[in-house]
């Protein structure tokens, strides 16, 4: 049975709560994949990845690299997993089609963007709930999350 989770953006920006559950993913010891919509927007995560701190990076391969299976965390285009992994990340409004391939499916998205909210609540609905386990949440105003299922 899979976990299915919905985190709509209110105050933050979905690169760096990607971030957050990838560090979570990792302490947890969980191989991951992040599904992007194009090459580009593929190269500005990889960026990102390297450099949204200071003081530390993410480690990761992508599609481009040679040997997928020795990253932690795994940038593709492609509904792929090549590296083991329990989870799938979307941040882009992407759905994952074969959602019974993983444990945890992830799906990030802003809440101002209309389409996809919109895309997303219908997607919901047609979730057989037998089958795998839904959880949504939003944030408030302050940022802090709260479950709306």
């Amino acid at each position: 049975m899979s976990e299915i989770f919905f985190y709509k953006l209110k105050n933050s920006s979905s690169e760096i709560f990607l971030t957050s559950l990838i560090e979570k993913s990792i302490e947890n010891k969980w191989n991951s994949v992040v599904l992007l919509d194009n090459i580009e927007r593929m190269e500005e995560i990889n960026d990102f990845l390297w450099s949204y701190k200071d003081t530390s990076f993410l480690p990761h391969g992508s599609q481009n690299d040679k040997n997928p299976e020795f990253h932690r965390v795994y940038l593709t285009c492609e509904e792929e997993n090549p590296n083991g992994s329990n989870v799938i990340f979307s941040i882009d409004g992407l759905f994952i089609k074969n959602i019974n391939s993983w444990k945890r499916c992830i799906y990030i998205f802003n809440e101002q963007n209309l389409k996809v909210v919109d895309q997303f609540d219908t997607y919901k609905k047609n979730i057989d709930q037998t089958q795998h386990v839904l959880k949504s949440f939003e944030q408030d105003a302050n940022g802090k999350w709260i479950n709306s299922n």
